[in-house]
């Protein structure tokens, strides 16, 4: 094969990835202030949960899952991340642990659960098409919520002050 083809296939390929993890970036960004928990949906049904997700990291790049790098991810309902927001290192105190190839998994009541795969790109951009309206869906619904919350407040209040 021509080299020039090699090189040509190599930065196509290494900018599409490139693009796709800077895409997951820039999700995981416009995510960060909606709470673990959390679904996001739209008129087509569920986008992703805000849950919570674990990595492992070593201080020798030796794959030993020395410590445990907590943070946020959102899963599509297939079971894939969208994205994570995860450190790529740990300071212990003592010690920098470094996350090399560890993979990425359910961290739940301080328990590492399943491994999780990255959803395909194709996938990745339509969810993050959808976002936009699953997420104004959340903003009215907390705004529903707070409605709620403050009538009943409210009744409280009145119920106190009558007795």
């Amino acid at each position: 094969m021509n080299t020039s083809i090699i090189n040509q296939l190599s930065g196509v390929i290494s900018a599409r990835k490139d693009s796709l993890a800077a895409l997951r970036g820039r999700i995981a960004a416009l995510l960060e202030p909606i709470p673990v928990g959390a679904i996001l949906a739209d008129e087509q049904g569920e986008v992703c949960r805000i849950i919570r997700v674990c990595t492992g990291a070593s201080q020798w790049s030796n794959r030993t899952w020395e410590v445990t790098i907590k943070g946020r991810g959102a899963l599509t309902p297939a079971g894939t991340l969208l994205c994570d927001q995860l450190g790529k290192a740990l300071y212990d105190g003592s010690n920098m642990h470094w996350r090399s190839s560890e993979p990425t998994c359910l961290w739940s009541a301080g328990e590492t659960g399943g491994e999780l795969s990255y959803a395909s790109g194709r996938t990745t951009r339509e969810f993050a098409a959808r976002l936009p309206a699953a997420i104004a869906s959340y903003l009215a619904k907390c705004e529903r919520e707070t409605e709620a919350n403050n009538s009943a407040t409210a009744a409280i209040q009145i119920n106190n002050e009558s007795r």
